[in-house]
């Protein structure tokens, strides 16, 4: 890996594998560089228990082979994210995929890693790396979609329903704006709740909690939008998403320590959202993640 810059930006570990799926993580981790100012740290993982596997050319001794490879992909990553961004590429041997993104995520310090969906019907299919960083990421994971990137990102949304953690996450996502600039979209899924049952004083705490991040929001724009619907899908449907949104989710509560751990409703909302999703560490003490680091 290059030398480190000495700006102090936080920074991106990128997923990337020469594939559709890392192209994808790559273009959207530009956006999020140019829009966030966030450095990148584009990380190609060689899978050091199956060297013969699909990804890479099954030809004799493919030690050599393997590691010019990746080498190839490091370098065409870095060459078509351009000179306006602050980047790096890191090649590195792992158990598995996710393994080695985690890897590079503590050793650097990264405050998130980003990784591209899965191909299919949904725009962010959850695949095995995905699925695997989801689960037992220390870091906030960023999922990006299988779609024609924005400019830029432009605004953050953050949904917030009526089980606990719904205060770390918005505040999450309040500092994000605050921080950035950008207007936040607080999206809220009380509606689904309540069709499904949900205790009438929990909706009341999910909309009093909005109210109180409104009116101490004077370094961010603040707004509330239903997601009015039978179902997940329904309520997703029926938000206005803007191009360039970014959603911010909070962990089940099932997630143990400081990790992330993909809830049943984040799940449903990851087959229906049509812009990146970045999946915050649930916090045992119940505090943001970024009021931490």
């Amino acid at each position: 890996m290059s030398a480190a810059t000495t700006t102090g930006r936080p920074r991106y570990v990128v997923a990337y594998d020469g594939g559709d799926r890392g192209r994808d993580a790559l273009r959207w981790s530009a956006v999020l560089a140019r829009s966030l100012d966030v450095g990148l740290d584009v990380v190609v993982v060689v899978r050091s228990d199956d060297p013969f596997s699909g990804v890479y050319p099954p030809v004799g001794d493919v030690t050599g082979v393997i590691a010019e490879q990746a080498r190839g992909w490091a370098d065409e990553a870095l060459a078509s994210l351009g000179a306006g961004v602050d980047a790096r590429a890191d090649v590195r041997t792992a158990g598995s995929v996710a393994e080695g993104l985690l890897d590079a995520a503590t050793e650097t310090g990264a405050a998130a890693v980003v990784v591209g969906a899965d191909g299919g019907v949904n725009p962010l299919g959850v695949g095995t790396v995905a699925r695997t960083l989801l689960h037992a990421s220390p870091v906030p994971v960023v999922l990006v979609p299988r779609r024609e990137t924005p400019e830029r990102v432009d605004h953050l949304y953050v949904a917030v329903g009526t089980r606990p953690g719904a205060a770390a996450v918005l505040a999450e996502a309040w500092q994000a704006a605050a921080r950035t600039g950008l207007p936040l979209h607080v999206v809220n899924l009380v509606e689904v709740d309540e069709n499904s049952g949900a205790d009438p004083d929990a909706v009341g705490r999910v909309r009093a909690l909005v109210e109180e991040v409104r009116s101490r929001s004077a370094t961010a724009r603040v707004d509330v939008e239903m997601g009015r619907g039978r179902t997940v899908a329904e309520a997703v449907g029926s938000i206005d998403w803007a191009a360039g949104g970014l959603l911010v989710l909070g962990s089940s509560r099932l997630a143990p320590g400081r990790q992330t751990f993909l809830g049943p409703t984040a799940a449903r909302i990851l087959r229906h959202v049509p812009v990146p999703v970045v999946v915050v560490p649930r916090d045992p003490a119940g505090e943001p993640a970024g009021s931490r680091s």
